[in-house]
């Protein structure tokens, strides 16, 4: 009796040892993407319907984010991480709300809104991030 116990034990032991040691030999997971935190400071007002315009998202939640964006002065107050995007989802359209978002691209350039349908429209020439995830931060 004593001696199968021990085999089973040497088995379950040496099974173990075995997967920890593959396990351990993985690649670390790089994510295809980069994740920014951020503030919602502000909208353009561009369209007669408003569904279309920017959101704009100071990125400057976390201390020593890289800088992907630009300045921007906005009601008297300087932001200096600032871009633009319309894929920003509607639960999370709200001055001061801060958001999590998930990217690969924000535009080389800065983008001028053009075409806008209201009286007196207000626009910002800021990069643009294309989002692929986002949500509100807690």
């Amino acid at each position: 009796m004593k001696k199968k116990s021990f085999y089973a034990y040497y088995i379950l032991t040496t099974v173990f040892v075995l997967t920890v040691n593959t396990s351990c030999n993985k690649q670390n997971y790089i994510a295809d993407f980069i994740n920014a935190k951020g503030y919602v400071i502000g909208k353009e007002t561009c369209n007669s319907t408003g569904t279309k315009d920017y959101w704009v998202i100071d990125l400057t939640y976390l201390q020593n984010t890289p800088r992907y964006g630009d300045t921007l002065l906005l009601d008297g107050t300087a932001y200096t991480n600032v871009i633009k995007t319309k894929d920003l989802a509607e639960s999370l359209q709200h001055v001061g709300m801060a958001v999590s978002l998930d990217f690969k691209v924000i535009s080389a350039n800065k983008i001028e809104t053009s075409g806008c349908t209201t009286a007196s429209p207000v626009t910002y020439s800021l990069k643009e991030l294309s989002i692929i995830n986002q949500g509100e931060i807690r």
